[in-house]
């Protein structure tokens, strides 16, 4: 694994997520809330927002083809592009309640999009990131992520108000539009092309990205690394469920939009910031232990803490700030693994689909977690914290063996 001869600089990969951020901001922040007030009921904007946000586990289907064909990226700037037509198509769509099936489409269509320019911006990353910088990069990428999510869900709803649905739409497209652009500052190896007919070197690509994929798995690194994405370490699965949490805090719904939305997404991309350096400075692995637990204290906190306003908002903002911190994490211990291989996109996706199930799981045993014995909301955030130990139980047991065995994954110099 060798360094980029022309890398790019980390803060790039804030501006590459807008696509995807876009296309999830507009699925689970504002078009919810266009819909409420159109009468549309919970039930249905639930169901909705979830079959519409499903691509996102479902893109490692097709995200070989990003290594497979064509450039990285002209894959992301293609699909940058059809990420603004669909939110186009969206803000021109009148009365979204009497066109639901239209609007699940076009939403569900974004989302493909915006996830697959996502793939091909990581695929970039880890292809032009140098080593010592795979800490910040990943950092910054997830400060797009959790940042622009909550700013420009929350920025859709405020321009609506102040204009109208079309023109919020359409100005949110004009952004996704313009972040386009970022590709001029990324420089991109040549690939190796085949001097044989078109249909011999797609395959012999294919088995070199298979092969690729195989050999990160079966590797020591490679599966103790899956092991870990699949534990409920920087989860964040509270982040899922704090807006309904807010009841019981008595919080107003001023203050769940605000925590939710745009100071949640700030402090987590604070957070992601703070993680990628600190990524950079010690062993990824226990990077990310070290996120989750400070992940878990702040859960702890709340937990321990009285149920008024006060404590929902700043522990809601805690908790987004260390989860910033862990994904951060996650993605510069990610990054190692994937390193500048020929499957970079295809690695990378897979073992962000493998993190995406550890969310699922724990947004849902910490759901039941309100069940125990009563305790209600308490019982969520103890199911968290009880979670998150285990996983990083689990995490720092996987790098002792990895230490042991000699095989624990390179480290920048003066990392611990």
């Amino acid at each position: 694994m060798s360094d980029p001869l022309r890398p790019t600089r980390p803060a790039v990969f804030a501006v590459t997520i807008i696509p995807f951020a876009a296309a999830v901001g507009y699925a689970s922040i504002t078009a919810p809330y266009w819909l409420a007030r159109e009468g549309v009921s919970l039930t249905v904007i639930g169901a909705l927002s979830g079959s519409t946000l499903s691509p996102h586990g479902l893109k490692v289907l097709w995200a070989p083809l990003i290594d497979l064909v064509w450039r990285r990226k002209t894959w992301f700037v293609g699909m940058t592009v059809l990420t603004a037509a669909t939110l186009c198509a969206l803000a021109l769509l009148e009365d979204l309640s009497r066109h639901l099936a239209t609007f699940a489409v076009l939403t569900t269509a974004c989302n493909v999009f915006g996830t697959t320019a996502a793939a091909a911006a990581d695929g970039l990353m880890a292809a032009t990131t140098r080593l010592e910088d795979q800490g910040k990069a990943g950092g910054w990428r997830m400060a797009g992520n959790v940042g622009m999510t909550g700013i420009l869900g929350a920025l859709g709803i405020k321009i609506a108000s102040a204009t109208s649905v079309r023109t919020a739409g359409l100005l949110l497209a004009a952004v996704v539009l313009l972040s386009a652009l970022v590709s001029l500052a990324i420089h991109e190896p040549k690939r190796v092309r085949e001097a044989t007919a078109a249909g011999a070197a797609a395959l012999h690509r294919l088995k070199e990205i298979g092969a690729d994929l195989w050999r990160t798995v079966i590797s020591r690194d490679g599966w103790t690394g899956l092991v870990i994405c699949l534990m409920p370490v920087g989860a964040g699965a509270l982040t899922n469920l704090f807006s309904a949490m807010g009841v019981d805090y008595r919080a107003s719904e001023d203050a769940v939009a605000v925590v939710n939305g745009i100071l949640g997404g700030i402090a987590g991309a604070l957070g992601a910031v703070a993680g990628g350096y600190l990524a950079d400075r010690m062993n990824r692995r226990l990077a990310y232990a070290l996120a989750g637990g400070i992940t878990a204290l702040s859960a702890l906190a709340m937990l321990l803490a009285p149920l008024t306003q006060v404590t929902y908002v700043w522990g809601t903002l805690a908790y987004n700030f260390a989860n910033g911190i862990a994904f951060a994490s996650l993605a510069a211990l990610i990054l190692e693994m994937v390193g500048h291989s020929p499957g970079a996109a295809t690695k990378y996706t897979a073992f962000i689909a493998v993190s995406n199930v550890a969310s699922s799981y724990v947004t849902f045993l910490d759901g039941l977690g309100s069940e125990l014995g009563g305790l209600g909301v308490r019982g969520t955030l103890l199911a968290d914290v009880g979670l998150t130990a285990a996983g990083i139980g689990v995490l720092v047991a996987m790098v002792a063996v990895t230490r042991r065995s000699g095989a624990g994954l390179a480290r920048p110099e003066g990392g611990v």
